[in-house]
């Protein structure tokens, strides 16, 4: 007689939906109200592999690496949260004086190292289907690592706003 599989009734049957959520990096307040999509991004343990005599035996690894944060947003009308995701870019890669830069890190922010000053906070916030919070996930160490391109054309014939997109990295994140 074969064996049959039980499967618990799980105590929350109902699904959570992808348009409940908040998303806010200390470093851009300007992109909080705009922002209209945002990955919780994945990860992925690596696995070494040991060879025996008669195969290669995957084994768990000890570093994990996470997917980069996608954030997309619409961009305002003067391109505030434009520029401000722009300008981090600037001073973090090759800023043409070190006011740019200076402008990011600060002068009078002794509580951190000015490496650390590089990074920022984001934090995500999932809603449930009565906009309560079900799930908040900090990140760590994030800056911004790309920003893509608007292109502005003269010939649409109806108006769709611009929606800008950045890619960040960051250190970790957590559910809190």
């Amino acid at each position: 007689m074969a064996d049959t599989i039980s499967c618990p009734i799980p105590e929350d049957i109902n699904p959570l939906s992808p348009n409940g959520f908040r998303f806010a990096i200390t470093k851009l307040p300007e992109v909080t109200y705009f922002c209209q999509q945002v990955n919780l991004p994945g990860l992925m343990l690596g696995t070494p592999e040991i060879a025996n005599p008669f195969r290669l035996e995957p084994v768990p690894g000890e570093s994990l690496t996470y997917d980069q944060l996608n954030v997309q947003f619409i961009v305002d009308s003067e391109l505030k949260n434009y520029r401000a995701v722009m300008n981090w870019l600037i001073a973090l890669g090759f800023p043409q004086d070190y006011e740019q830069y200076k402008e990011l890190v600060g002068d009078d922010d002794t509580k951190y190292s000015e490496l650390a000053r590089n990074y920022s906070q984001g934090t995500l916030q999932i809603l449930g289907n009565t906009n309560n919070t079900v799930a908040t996930i900090q990140f760590e160490d994030l800056f911004p690592m790309s920003l893509e391109s608007l292109t502005l054309a003269s010939n649409n014939m109806d108006v769709s706003y611009f929606v800008g997109s950045a890619t960040f990295r960051y250190g970790y994140y957590k559910f809190i």
